[in-house]
């Protein structure tokens, strides 16, 4: 819902979402937190980056893990080697909870801590030392990317976040342990160590 910015994503940045799906998750979140005091409801929102872990089967980040497994190339969008903040779902789940449980948090929408920002392809890498051999990376071109959403449902939205893969995606996540204390994100090896188990145990490689 932030649209393209310059520099960390932060709760200060303008939102002028870009893309369709932006505009969608702007209008129910303004919503949301338009309704709450009127109904005397708590409402309070918690902004994640790109996600992976256990469980993560349906975004860009969790399936770079899938297709590691499954022996193939990892596809990501126009530049694997600009930083981008990923999101491990445990971690999700814990920050959430602290909003839940903290007052202050209602009516806001706060971005949500996260391990320091790496390339795609250095965490391809951290993959690959976790199955024990090299993964590759492909960067995928928009125009490909446009064709293989004619029959990947997932891959239909891209596009429109191009700007979220071209250049830097790194969040700010200070306000939130300003306002609830520090938070230890987990470590990426520790994170891609937990998410490739889990897919082995599931095998949900393809």
């Amino acid at each position: 819902m932030y649209g393209p910015v310059t520099g960390p994503i932060s709760e200060e940045c303008p939102q002028e979402p870009a893309s369709r799906k932006g505009r969608v998750r702007k209008g129910l979140a303004d919503s949301l937190l338009a309704a709450a005091e009127p109904n005397g409801l708590r409402v309070t929102i918690g902004r994640a980056s790109d996600y992976f872990g256990p469980g993560g089967t349906g975004s860009v980040a969790g399936m770079m893990v899938a297709a590691a497994l499954d022996g193939k190339a990892v596809r990501w969008p126009a530049n694997a080697d600009v930083p981008h903040t990923f999101s491990y779902l445990p971690d999700v789940a814990r920050a959430l909870a602290v909003l839940g449980e903290r007052s202050e948090a209602d009516g806001k929408a706060w971005v949500l801590p996260a391990a320091s920002a790496v390339s795609a392809r250095e965490l391809v890498a951290l993959i690959g030392r976790e199955i024990g051999r090299p993964v590759k990376v492909s960067v995928t071109s928009k125009l490909t990317m446009r064709v293989a959403g004619l029959f990947v449902p997932e891959a239909r939205e891209v596009p429109d976040i191009w700007y979220q893969f071209a250049a830097p995606f790194v969040v700010d996540d200070s306000a939130f342990e300003t306002a609830f204390g520090p938070f230890e994100a987990t470590p990426l090896a520790e994170a891609v160590h937990a998410t490739v188990a889990w897919y082995r145990e599931h095998d949900l490689r393809h």
